[in-house]
């Protein structure tokens, strides 16, 4: 697959595609206390609180009364875990950032968001986007479009990059914008149908270094990574 072709606004996923939480996020908290399946379970918290503003009362009553879960339940003492940051990912970001304008888009609960993305990247960052900022969750396109639209660019101008295939790629497509997949070999290769059918906008990089690699070559920026 050949590197993404027009660059114009690159955006990073955050959760494991530049690092890890080190401890228990809510949406972990509440799909143990579900009697859901886990995957379900996971997939209604993040419909309901991944765009939910502090304090919104009316959001929790509705995740709560779809995870079967008690109000009285609701862990609301919660505290965001720390977040543990891969080897090299900043130092990746800075080569991204040579090549283009760099935001970064995190689906986050509020509870979970801990507001030190945009400080930990520094200046090689443009802009940090948690989903319950911007009103909008991957995979909605209207998450990338609205990302674009503030920094007016054509949606199709923006590369996405993340890990996950269901909220990064098919988020990406969705919006009408390019996507770096982050993913194994193995993992590729049960898409690659999909590939196939959108070899101009997706390409496959085993890791976020390869990626940046991609992405400075699209935009014949000078390597700065030895």
């Amino acid at each position: 697959m050949s590197v993404p072709a027009r660059v114009e606004l690159v955006s990073l996923d955050v959760g494991y595609t530049l690092g890890e939480p080190a401890g228990t996020t809510l949406t972990q908290r509440l799909v143990a206390l579900s009697p859901l399946p886990s995957q379900q379970a996971k997939r209604l918290a993040q419909e309901h609180l991944h765009t939910a503003l502090p304090g919104d009362t009316d959001a929790v009553t509705l995740a709560c009364e779809a995870l079967r879960i008690s109000p009285e339940d609701f862990p609301h003492e919660h505290q965001p875990p720390d977040f543990t940051w891969w080897p090299g990912a900043v130092e990746c970001v800075a080569v991204i950032s040579h090549a283009s304008p760099v935001v970064t888009m995190s689906n986050v609960t509020s509870w979970d968001d801990r507001g030190d993305v945009a400080r930990h990247l520094g200046p090689c960052l443009t802009a940090h986007y948690p989903s319950w900022r911007l009103g909008f969750a991957k995979p909605d396109p209207r998450a990338l479009r609205a990302v674009a639209a503030r920094h007016g660019v054509p949606v199709s101008g923006l590369v996405h990059v993340g890990d996950s295939l269901d909220y990064d790629v098919l988020g990406a497509l969705a919006a009408g914008a390019q996507a770096i997949w982050i993913t194994s070999g193995d993992r590729a290769a049960q898409a690659t149908g999909l590939l196939k059918a959108h070899r101009r906008q997706i390409t496959v990089a085993p890791d976020l270094r390869t990626a940046a690699g991609h992405l400075r070559a699209a935009t014949a920026a000078p390597p700065i990574l030895t």
